[in-house]
């Protein structure tokens, strides 16, 4: 794109104002991938089961799904109907999935490059199976990606994960990622004792069959997890043949001007409800300003609903631009204290904003779900307990520590918490607990469960 600046946003500003957001979608791109054939294995008839379910539409046929391929002990943790509901969310975003490349395939282990039909984006799907029959489904991943025109930087990300661990590099890793646990992780004594089950695992042989760089991340995330709840702990592979974009900064604007910022949907709803769908939180000037030009469109509305469901979180400078439409400028949300419990700075609402604020006697509401997640969970977090929204839908993930990536090796990085915020009502966060709704309701039942409350 040739377009910058201003210029640019009040192109996009437009498009919000107009209540159609710029986003490509799978009938306004070429298609030049045909339908992938799945292999004869365990993890692809798992595969075409779950595609074919998924793809009906149809709730029982997912349920025989679940059933099917999940095993006792995981379904009393996750009850069918929630995963079910999950799958329909999934469903919700992306519609039909057509497999169009297969990344990886092992008899237990298969990677697939998805094109779905409702999304301009790709998706790359995971499934792991347990090892002893009847082979119940042990992991499960659904990852939306940008750059569907260029799947060959995907096919790269899961060769990545399929390198090779030999027993010194393992054990390495395993050290590096141990060390890195205990001398940043926000709680000391929660990293050290991530830090000691990580090397006890080690030196007692649990590692010992994980012998691709994946398979390493995924364990050491999972027992990482386990001991600090943390979902903002996870260790992952990279490649260490990757070149550094030339212009990354370049680059990263202009997937974000393509996807208009996670912008999804600006529109004015019956009864003059305003309703705002935004997936992702960026914080950089044409974010703020593509923000500004969404709350203008809904700015004579006499309710409000945020729509952040499917938000994953992001940075936090828009949220809290957000939050200076319907909360005094000036007004202390939270401190942040580092490791050691030092005080290192406190947020606040914004003193301007740029454009009008909401009446007091705007109603506000937030939607939620179980995806909802770290800077949405925050904003969410904020607005209800400064009583300014009824928050409505699913408990929301718990993720709340912000954190840093760590390169710990050629082969690996790992993703560190290393600060933690009280919010000055609660004197605490929502990690590990979630954001609790006012109104719990399914995900998908909560955007009319709120306009049906804002019109009473």
């Amino acid at each position: 794109m040739e377009k910058n600046g201003l210029a640019f946003v009040a192109t996009m500003a437009v498009g919000i104002i107009s209540g159609c957001i710029c986003l490509a979608t799978a009938s306004c791109r070429s298609r030049l991938l045909e339908r992938a054939k799945l292999p004869h294995t365990a993890a692809g008839q798992c595969a075409a089961a779950y595609l074919d379910a998924f793809n009906s539409g149809n709730d029982e046929v997912l349920r025989g799904f679940v059933e099917e391929y999940r095993s006792p002990s995981y379904l009393e943790r996750h009850p069918v109907d929630e995963r079910v509901g999950y799958h329909k969310r999934v469903r919700s975003i992306f519609g039909e999935l057509t497999p169009v490349r297969v990344a990886l395939s092992l008899e237990l282990q298969l990677t697939l490059l998805i094109d779905p039909k409702d999304s301009k984006d790709a998706v790359v799907m995971r499934f792991q199976l347990d090892n002893e029959t009847p082979h119940h489904l042990a992991y499960f991943t659904v990852s939306a990606i940008d750059h569907f025109e260029v799947p060959d930087e995907y096919v790269a990300y899961v060769a990545t994960r399929a390198v090779p661990m030999d027993a010194a590099l393992r054990e390495s890793t395993v050290h590096s990622v141990a060390e890195s646990l205990r001398e940043i992780y926000v709680y000391p004594e929660l990293g050290q004792r991530m830090a000691e089950v990580l090397l006890r695992n080690q030196t007692e042989g649990l590692y010992g069959d994980l012998t691709t760089a994946g398979k390493l991340a995924d364990r050491l995330t999972e027992d990482a997890v386990a001991v600090s709840k943390d979902l903002h702990v996870w260790v992952e592979a990279q490649n260490p043949m990757a070149q550094a974009s030339t212009d990354p900064v370049n680059r990263d604007v202009s997937e974000l001007r393509r996807d208009n910022y996670d912008f999804r949907e600006v529109r004015v709803l019956p009864g003059n409800i305003g309703y705002i769908k935004f997936d992702m939180i960026h914080d950089d000037e044409e974010a703020q300003e593509i923000t500004a030009a969404a709350l203008a469109e809904v700015a004579r509305c006499e309710a409000l609903i945020l729509d952040l469901r499917d938000n994953i979180g992001g940075e936090w400078g828009t949220a809290e631009l957000i939050l200076g439409y319907v909360l005094p400028g000036g007004t202390v949300l939270s401190h942040s204290y580092d490791r050691d419990g030092r005080l290192i700075g406190e947020t606040s609402v914004p003193q301007m904003i740029p454009g009008e604020p909401f009446d007091d006697d705007v109603l506000v509401y937030v939607l939620t779900s179980g995806r909802t997640g770290s800077a949405a969970e925050a904003l969410a977090y904020t607005l209800k307990h400064m009583g300014r929204a009824t928050i409505v839908g699913e408990v929301t993930r718990g993720a709340a520590h912000p954190s840093e990536e760590v390169v710990v090796n050629d082969y690996f990085r790992v993703s560190i918490p290393f600060r933690r915020s009280e919010n000055v009502i609660t004197g605490t966060d929502w990690e590990g607990v979630g954001v609790i709704p006012q109104i719990e309701v399914a995900a998908d039942e909560a955007l009319e469960v709120a306009i049906q409350n804002a019109r009473r």
